[in-house]
Parts: C-alpha cells; structure tokens; sequence
C-alpha cells in the first residue's frame, strides 16, 4: 500500500522570520524538539530536512587498532606518524 504525501500547508513567517512546521510533517519526518533542520535555498524555494547523528555510522578505532592497520600498510614511519595524528584528531 502506498502512502499518501500529506497536503500542503500555508504557515506564516513572523518578524524573526521563524515559522511553524505542521504537526503532521514533524511527526512523519521525526522532528522533536532540538531537532537541528539543514535549510537549503535551492533555486526560489526552501529545503528543509532534519539532520540525522552521524555518529552510529562512524567507527573510533583504538590506538591498537591504529598499529594494526599501519602494521599491515607497512607504511614508513614519517607517513604513518601523520596518520595516527589526523586519526586521533577526527573530522573537521
């Protein structure tokens, strides 16, 4: 069975130029509160999606796991000093 799309609904901007996203959309895209929303200007019209943790799709690996991995590359030891550093240090 196909789910229909929910009708579109007019909201209005107040003076900070905050508006209210409707009920139905906030439950169907599970947006509660402190829910961060990615808004795109794309062409003439706003994009609005709620940001999804990244962090259970990130694996940390150990310093163990670091050694291990450099052991197996058999990197030269300049290379896989830089290695271990921009591993420890994450993404930007």
């Amino acid at each position: 069975m196909v789910s229909a799309s929910p009708r579109p609904k007019v909201v209005k901007a107040l003076s900070k130029g905050q508006i209210t996203i409707p009920r139905e959309f906030r439950e169907r895209l599970g947006i509660e509160v402190e829910t961060l929303l990615n808004v795109s200007l794309v062409d003439d019209h706003l994009e609005i999606a709620p940001l999804r943790p990244a962090g259970q799709d990130i694996r940390r690996y150990s310093d163990e796991d670091i050694a291990g991995f450099l052991k197996e590359d058999r990197l030269d030891a300049a290379t896989a000093k830089r290695i271990r550093k921009l591993l420890k240090r994450g993404p930007h």
